[in-house]
């Protein structure tokens, strides 16, 4: 598992450390700068791209909490736009019903899930912290290995919310919408961490 974790910040360090003539820099300023990087030959990784969308979000403590939800379902449809084409992106919603079931499950409801055995048993142990990457080697679908690493970085960065409880829903909700498309991944455990708040 540390060797897993090693490997990826080696090579983040690494991508981020290059220099080409193709690289972009784009900033938002809402009380803070919040920075997406591309570069030519390098791609954001799932996680990174979920920790960007979350964090140039900004939650209005003015508003009421439904209504803070709606406005990041139109922020991360907004920002997707960034990462696939125009032309083939279609807005996708928030199902207020499934988010009430996702903020009551345990790790029982992972087998509700569509995945491989054996990426349904990477996600229990990356709940249960007995993760290591020996079990990413054993899943040979290349989106279910992505999900891994995606969660596995999820869970174990935490956001700063030390909360295994809501830690465990959020990984839980990130799987359940990655079943259908990243950006319904992205709003479910976004949701699930702005529940937090």
């Amino acid at each position: 598992m540390k060797r897993f974790f090693l490997y990826a910040v080696a090579i983040s360090a690494l991508c981020s450390s290059c220099e080409t003539e193709d690289e972009v820099f784009a900033t938002e300023t809402n009380n803070q700068t919040h920075a997406l990087y591309h570069a030519k030959g390098v791609e954001a990784n799932d996680y990174q791209t979920y920790q960007s969308i979350l964090n140039s979000f900004e939650y209005n403590n003015q508003q009421t909490h439904q209504e803070n939800l709606l406005l990041f379902e139109q922020h991360v449809n907004r920002q997707m736009l960034n990462y696939v084409p125009q032309e083939t992106y279609k807005y996708e919603k928030i199902n207020t019903e499934q988010l009430l079931v996702l903020q009551q499950v345990d790790a029982n409801y992972i087998e509700k899930l569509v995945y491989t055995k054996q990426t349904k048993q990477a996600i229990y142990a990356i709940i249960g912290n007995s993760f290591n990457s020996d079990m990413a080697q054993l899943i040979t679908n290349e989106n279910e290995q992505r999900l891994i690493e995606t969660l596995f970085s999820l869970h174990n960065n935490g956001n700063g919310n030390d909360d295994d409880f809501w830690n465990d829903k959020r990984s839980i909700a990130f799987a359940y919408g990655a079943q259908y498309s990243f950006t319904q991944a992205v709003l479910y455990a976004g949701a699930i961490e702005l529940s937090a708040k």
